[in-house]
């Protein structure tokens, strides 16, 4: 007889914002990101998040982003800072749909999923004042 496998509890997939793709592990996420939404459509540079790439395209193409590579409609916004699972927003329907789904709780925490003291990307952590104060 063989050793019995324990049944890990049910985790939450890291899936992709723009196209709801799902993957087994946040790195091979974060790598799909970087080639399918992050990559420059000129000269395919690849960058961790949109704002980065439109930051590239401003002043090395002299061109805007106005969108970011194949996203799905109303999430195509550049200016959202993601990368991975981080900084996807709580008020985007579907993913509030998925983090319930996944976690089995309306949402995860005021932080969208992350661990307690870690904020979503762009904003300062717990008990310091934002930037520029």
């Amino acid at each position: 007889m063989g050793k019995k496998k324990k049944k890990k509890p049910a985790t939450a997939k890291p899936w992709c914002f723009y196209c709801d793709r799902e993957f087994d592990d946040e790195s091979v996420l974060i790598q799909h990101q970087k080639a399918r939404h992050f990559k420059c459509p000129t000269c395919n540079k690849r960058f961790t998040n949109a704002p980065g790439m439109g930051v590239h395209m401003l002043q090395v193409h002299k061109q805007t982003l106005e969108k970011v590579p194949n996203a799905k409609a109303g999430r195509e916004n550049p200016s959202i800072e993601i990368s991975g699972m981080r900084g996807i927003p709580l008020d985007h329907e579907a993913s509030m749909k998925r983090m319930k789904l996944n976690n089995g709780s309306a949402a995860a925490g005021p932080s969208g999923g992350f661990p307690p003291g870690m904020p979503p990307m762009g904003m300062p952590p717990m008990g310091m004042p934002p930037m520029g104060m």
